[in-house]
């Protein structure tokens, strides 16, 4: 019996919203002859598809369940033309520009869509399909990167917005390839600024210009007399600091020198006090090699945060020691910061919302450092709370007297007590704390221990994010809320009581993680990697293919074109 519910050149039908391929006719048509008559009407009013038409369709239909459904309707909206027969060289393009990026091209396959010019329909569907899943793939790996930031490191809990194949295909819908493409990488200028730093980078590995290393040893200071003050010239002049000049005697640390090792010292976040030791040296002996690393790393992690961060918002860069609070692109408060130690309490990467303050807090601490900094204290001593201004607590509230407690009989597991430590000037969170919920119990708070700001590197909390500047931050949040904040702010401090300060307007806190970035007036800066994320991140990028290979005189061609597009 030969039966067809649509014209014989159709090669296939749809049927509602499923598309069925040509070899799946004849089960279609028995099913429904079964089910209903067909009609000569109908039969005169089914669609008539082109062969390449059909085979589009079917392509289609063997996409997976979510994508299928979204491809169908871009293409539907086209009368199931091809789409990629006429965009295939702008997509080329795309990916081969994916390394400047930072991408790995062998992520984008696209040895099956060269055969645009195959007369076979089936040939050119497997092509359109092939160069709509490199598409799709690069543009949300622009949107939010290739990894999946926690599955790194439980400590790296940022959450990625990837861009989704609808909104993709919207835009393809009423934009060129390369116009979606940009849209979906990070609008920030800072983007391309390290694109344009990361090409630099690659023109100089074969060369490395800034030549041998800094000899360490012991500190130089200025006035000192020691032939590695030679070495340390040439390194800080072959970086970029200071003219080549002749000098008296190059072996002596002499004020121009020690000038322009402060501003090595300012630009890469050091105490600049001119001193040239362990930590200048460090930063100083960077390779081109390893700092390209940091810019591959930092590339994926501005994808990361590729999303809307809130109009008032604080960001704290972890290895900067900072924290700065926007509204919009302008900077309303800063501060350094004390973050977390690096081996035993390193603060994790996150975001959440700020939604209150608590000024005089009581400081509830957790069960991980009252076991590991006063349950040993308390074994030798049991008056050591109360000459700290804290008290003992029973699980249940109930305050108890230390010295009626035998603390020898309890591990870091059994420890059956709480501590807190009342509000005082001495109160480890200071004056004030900045709440906003998580699972890490981190926030922002005061602390009384001033000295630690004055440190190259500040890693030295319990996980929390230590403010030098924290009653500049509550008086620029409570703007706007309280007629007179500094007044309020003030009055509730003389009272010595603990009290939550509800947040009218919660702010956005994205705690990050950035080794390196674009400022506006500075140029790009570097961060020492404390936590050895970047590497983390580095050996995860490149076990996805990202490398250092390539030519170098292209990878120059690329940094130039770059300049010139950013100066346009």
């Amino acid at each position: 019996m030969e039966f067809s519910i649509v014209r014989v050149t159709a090669g296939a039908v749809l049927l509602g919203s499923s598309i069925v391929g040509v070899q799946d006719l004849q089960a279609q048509a028995l099913a429904l002859e079964e089910a209903a008559p067909v009609t000569e009407t109908a039969l005169e009013q089914a669609p008539v598809f082109t062969p390449e038409q059909a085979e589009l369709m079917y392509g289609i239909s063997r996409l997976e369940p979510g994508r299928r459904e979204t491809v169908e309707e871009f293409y539907a909206l086209r009368d199931f033309e091809f789409f990629w027969s006429e965009s295939m060289e702008l997509l080329a393009e795309a990916v081969a520009e994916a390394p400047i990026h930072g991408l790995p091209a062998d992520r984008y396959d696209l040895a099956v869509v060269t055969v645009a010019e195959a007369a076979d329909p089936a040939v050119l569907v497997r092509a359109e399909m092939a160069a709509m899943d490199v598409f799709l793939q690069l543009a949300g790996d622009l949107s939010a990167g290739i990894l999946t930031p926690i599955s790194l490191d439980e400590e790296m809990a940022i959450k990625t917005v990837r861009a989704d194949d609808a909104d993709i295909l919207s835009r393809l819908s009423s934009s060129t390839v390369d116009q979606v493409l940009a849209d979906m990488e990070p609008q920030a200028p800072e983007y391309r600024e390290l694109i344009a730093e990361h090409l630099r980078l690659r023109s100089m590995l074969e060369s490395n210009p800034w030549g041998a290393k800094m000899p360490t040893g012991e500190t130089l200071h200025p006035g000192d007399r020691d032939l590695r003050v030679v070495d340390l010239r040439g390194r800080l002049q072959r970086l970029g600091y200071g003219p080549e000049q002749s000098v008296e005697d190059p072996e002596v640390f002499d004020d121009a020198l020690a000038a322009e090792v402060k501003t090595f010292q300012r630009d890469y976040g050091l105490i600049d006090d001119g001193v040239a030791g362990f930590r200048t040296f460090q930063a100083m002996n960077a390779s081109p090699e390893d700092r390209l690393k940091q810019v591959l790393v930092n590339l994926e992690r501005m994808r990361w945060l590729n999303h809307d961060l809130g109009e008032r918002r604080i960001m704290a860069n972890i290895p900067d020691y900072s924290a700065t609070m926007y509204i919009g692109d302008t900077p309303v408060w800063h501060s350094r910061t004390v973050v977390g130690d690096a081996e035993e309490t390193r603060t994790p990467e996150f975001s959440d919302e700020m939604t209150y303050m608590v000024v005089n807090p009581t400081w509830h601490i957790p069960d991980s450092i009252a076991t590991r900094v006063y349950l040993p204290k308390l074994r030798k001593d049991p008056t050591v709370l109360d000459r700290n201004g804290m008290s003992l607590y029973t699980r249940s509230g109930k305050k108890i007297d230390p010295r009626l407690v035998n603390f020898t009989q309890y591990s870091d597991e059994s420890f059956p007590f709480r501590v807190k430590q009342n509000p005082s000037l001495d109160n480890a969170l200071g004056r004030v704390k900045f709440m906003f919920p998580n699972e890490f119990s981190i926030y922002l708070h005061d602390t009384p221990a001033q000295s630690y700001f004055k440190k190259d590197a500040r890693a030295f909390s319990n996980g929390c994010v230590r403010l030098e500047q924290p009653i500049d931050l509550a008086l620029e949040l409570l703007d706007g809320q309280y007629d007179n904040p500094q007044a309020s702010f003030d009055g509730w401090l003389r009272s010595k009581k603990e009290r939550h300060v509800n947040l009218e307007k919660p702010v956005e806190v994205h705690l990050v993680y950035r080794t390196v970035w674009s400022d506006p007036e500075e140029g790009i800066r570097y961060r020492a990697d404390i936590y050895g994320r970047d590497a983390t991140v580095f050996n995860a990028l490149a076990a996805k293919g990202v490398d250092l290979s390539g030519d170098a005189a292209e990878w120059a061609q690329h940094g130039a074109l770059q300049a010139a597009e950013n100066r346009g």
